[in-house]
């Protein structure tokens, strides 16, 4: 083979290796896509699930405030003694 032969032919393999990189650049950018539409939606996954645990733990605190409040107003503010044996 000489040399302008190989040169030939490593044209043509290059342009090959082009022709199917634009042939699949589509498919390559749907990908790309739907890689991002999934990670913003992970995004707004994680926010969600931070919002509902400070809502359930805002109210817990809540409700076991009111819950302390009441103990307190029905006791009198101060513990009630427990006496064995009664």
């Amino acid at each position: 083979m000489d040399q302008a032969t190989i040169v030939g032919y490593a044209l043509a393999y290059v342009g090959v290796i082009i022709a199917v990189f634009l042939m699949l650049l589509p498919a390559l950018i749907i990908f790309a896509f739907l890689l991002l539409v999934a990670g913003a939606v992970l995004v707004v996954i994680l926010f969600l699930n931070a919002l509902a645990v400070g809502l359930y733990r805002s109210l817990a605190r809540t409700l076991r405030n009111v819950a302390d409040r009441l103990h307190r107003m029905r006791q009198g503010g101060r513990l009630t003694p427990h006496l064995p044996g009664r």
